[in-house]
């Protein structure tokens, strides 16, 4: 076996459903992070009385997207779409589980289950 991280114990269960927030491995996703770093500077900026074009040219972000991240308090209300978005492999994902623990790790693998 070589030293590649897998998304979840061989032998064990397939993981639990994703929250949207992390990967496979447990990381924070890329687009997740990003939302959640902008939201942080426009509050942090908001919060010291700058104007929401003043905020745009700073961060170097479109006015409405700076706009969009002021109206929400929450960062959370705006991760709804990025972390409940289905992908065309959420029908497979429990035969892909299957034979990743079966021992298939490559796709041209046959006939193991």
């Amino acid at each position: 076996m070589t030293d590649m991280e897998l998304p979840f114990e061989v032998a064990g269960e397939p993981p639990l459903a994703p929250d949207g927030t992390t990967d496979v491995n447990g990381r924070p996703r890329r687009i997740v992070a990003g939302i959640r770093e902008r939201h942080r500077a426009v509050h942090e900026l908001l919060s010291r009385e700058s104007p929401l074009h003043g905020i745009s040219r700073y961060l170097q972000l479109a006015y409405y997207a700076v706009r969009r991240h002021a109206r929400i308090p929450d960062v959370d209300d705006l991760l709804v779409k990025v972390t409940s978005r289905r992908t065309l492999l959420n029908d497979f994902k429990s035969y892909i589980y299957k034979r990743f623990a079966g021992g298939c790790h490559n796709a041209s693998q046959q006939n193991l289950l």
